[in-house]
């Protein structure tokens, strides 16, 4: 742990973040000319995708600072929102939009601060030794529902596809089945024809990333999605990424930071902190996430930066305004 001894300020630099770091340099002043004592939880839990990102956040954050100190699981976006609504966690994360299929039952959606913190591909990935290359949106839907069956189809080797799902908790689960599966990149008139798709043959169910690579990994028909972000730095050697394209003619693409900003690569979403405003703490964290030195780690893990969007909320509370 730090020890208690003053917090030196560097000036911002003159760039666009200005605004971001200027909120965290105000919040760090205030929390850091304390003196010695316990800190304070920060509890989050929710979207797999995004754990690992959050927690590299965390540890920044928490050496920055005495004042509180957080901590991070996680379970799924559904299970992180419950988390919250409930009252066990400060903080959800989610990659799926509160207002889509099982998220919004779950709680009232305008007692929540949601703050966009990045940007993610989904990336749909096979075993490395797979031949095949890319895919589009509707073999993808036709391997779920069941229509597609084996590689050979899609120009590959003759091997079952083992099509593998996150369980129902993740909102990557939930972004697939409506963006994929149900066809929605396709529009309204398609999207109300499959609205009501199901997965038909899917007998694999993994809680979490690292299941997707072992089961990958000892299943060369294995065929599964994941935030880029975990794909590319978790999974070298063990996954690769299939180029996608909404369409059959292409372009198919790949989830590069690029192809998301550009909106050329359509399997993207944004990732999101949900909490209630109600204490300085949560506040806390959120602007560190946005400002320059938390966009720029978000960045390195290989998702989107945030648009500057509703950081003028949370600086109207830090400063009592």
């Amino acid at each position: 742990m730090r020890s208690c001894s003053g917090h030196t300020v560097t000036r911002p630099r003159p760039v666009s973040a200005q605004f971001f770091n200027l909120l965290w340099i105000s919040i760090a002043m205030a929390v850091t000319t304390v003196g010695c004592h316990k800190r304070q939880e920060i509890l989050i839990s929710g979207s797999e995708t995004m754990q690992s990102m959050i927690r590299i956040l965390a540890d920044g954050f928490n050496s920055k600072q005495t004042k509180y100190e957080v901590k991070v699981t996680g379970g799924g976006s559904k299970l992180g929102i419950d988390d919250v609504t409930h009252g066990r966690v400060d903080i959800a994360m989610t990659s799926n939009d509160i207002s889509e299929t099982h998220l919004a039952a779950l709680a009232d959606i305008s007692r929540f601060e949601k703050v966009e913190v990045g940007y993610d591909g989904m990336a749909v990935v096979a075993h490395p030794a797979n031949p095949v290359k890319q895919i589009d949106m509707l073999q993808f839907s036709q391997i779920l529902s069941g229509k597609i069956t084996n590689w050979k189809e899609l120009g590959g080797t003759d091997m079952e596809i083992i099509p593998v799902l996150r369980n129902s908790n993740s909102g990557s689960e939930a972004y697939i089945r409506e963006h994929v599966l149900r066809r929605k990149d396709l529009g309204d008139a398609v999207y109300s024809a499959f609205k009501d798709a199901e997965y038909t043959r899917i007998d694999v169910t993994k809680l979490d990333n690292r299941e997707i690579f072992a089961f990958i990994g000892a299943n060369p028909g294995a065929i599964a999605y994941m935030g880029v972000g975990v794909a590319k730095s978790e999974g070298k050697g063990k996954i690769k990424i299939l180029d996608y394209a909404l369409l059959k003619e292409g372009p198919y693409l790949q989830p590069t930071v690029e192809n998301i900003q550009s909106g050329k690569y359509r399997l993207s979403r944004p990732l999101a902190l949900v909490y209630v405003a109600d204490n300085g703490k949560k506040d806390a964290f959120v602007a560190y996430a946005l400002s320059e030195e938390g966009q720029k780690k978000v960045l390195e893990y290989d998702y989107m930066q945030a648009a500057p969007t509703t950081v003028v909320v949370i600086e109207r509370r830090v400063n009592g305004k």
